[in-house]
């Protein structure tokens, strides 16, 4: 994890923190992207940041591996589903978790944590932040950075067929390629996000009932994306055969509430917003302000939380349809 600048905490952040005592403050769980690991550079950055504001608050990064080297790789090759299996197992064991925990998913990591939640969530997530993430798929296997060694493996294979057996068993990546232009091959053959999308013909309840215990389900998505296609992904938004992107308003997902999202958005728990910048390239001042105070601290009144434009969109588009509605039934009435 890269980032473009690095600034420290402001002194103003001494107030906040003297307005919550430590017994206050959730645990905190981060779940690292591809091709980073638990405890990197940036990942451990990030995780100072917050301690610099409340030192006693516990932190847990996710690994799937003992070394770091390994870590990074398991984010490349793998079954996401056995992964899965053990991050349940893993959190389930830390006994600061119990209680329940925020949690911060940077890119394939916020697909993997919202996972955790319809499958598991035992111990619970309170708020859950996606930054980056593929929620809706992608249409191309993620870019590498830095020509590094195991992303060029992982696309030389997933080059062989995405939805072949070995790939799709073996390659993170494909576990979440969606390709619009054999939907019906992808609903078959992929083993991992139409289950968690809750897009096959028998819809899981629980999957429904966990997404919507949520407090907050947070998607920020990036402006300048070009890692991951399309970047409205973070959005739950996915491109059709044309390369039009579909909104999660205009999808079925949505619409008939697959996941509760329609719910949740009613409730004013589901909020999209946007860090200016490419793919996982942010500030640890856009960190600290836009995710660590208002989700992961909760330093700030919900009211003030800011939500992107998709979640007003959502919500003007619910008040036209039943205003419609109401028309049309009055319209029954008078002619009755």
């Amino acid at each position: 994890m890269r980032f473009l600048t690095i600034s420290t905490v402001l002194a103003s952040l001494a107030a906040l923190t003297a307005a919550k005592s430590g017994g206050d403050y959730r645990p905190i769980v981060f779940y690292h992207g591809m091709g980073d690991s638990a405890h990197s550079k940036g990942m451990v950055e990030l995780m100072q940041s917050i301690n610099d504001i409340a030192p006693e608050v516990f932190i847990h990064s996710v690994s799937l591996a003992e070394s770091e080297s390994d870590d990074q790789r398991a984010g490349f090759f793998g079954n996401v589903n056995n992964q899965l299996e053990i991050v349940c197992g893993q959190l389930k064991d830390i006994k600061e978790l119990q209680s329940g925990f925020n949690a911060v998913g940077f890119s394939q990591g916020g697909q993997f944590l919202r996972a955790y939640v319809q499958r598991c969530n035992d111990p619970p997530i309170h708020n859950l932040v996606t930054v980056g993430s593929q929620h809706g798929g992608v249409t191309d296997i993620p870019g590498c950075v830095n020509a590094d060694a195991s992303c060029r493996l992982m696309r030389s294979i997933a080059r062989n067929g995405v939805y072949s057996g070995y790939v799709r068993d073996h390659i993170i990546q494909a576990q979440y390629y969606k390709d619009p232009r054999n939907l019906q091959t992808y609903l078959e053959r992929n083993i991992f996000l139409p289950d968690i999308n809750n897009e096959l013909d028998t819809k899981n309840v629980t999957y429904i009932k966990h997404l919507t215990s949520l407090n907050a389900l947070v998607m920020f998505m990036f402006s300048d994306d070009i890692t991951v296609k399309p970047k409205e992904t973070a959005w739950f938004g996915f491109q059709d055969e044309d390369g039009e992107v579909i909104d999660l308003i205009d999808q079925d997902l949505y619409k008939e509430d697959w996941l509760g999202l329609k719910k949740m958005n009613h409730e004013g728990r589901l909020i999209f917003d946007v860090l200016e910048g490419e793919h996982m390239r942010f500030s640890l001042e856009d960190f600290t302000d836009r995710i660590t105070l208002p989700f992961l601290l909760e330093m700030e009144d919900e009211e003030k939380r800011h939500r992107g434009p998709l979640s007003s969109e959502l919500k003007d588009q619910e008040e036209e349809d039943l205003a419609f509605q109401m028309d049309q039934e009055q319209l029954i009435l008078e002619t009755e």
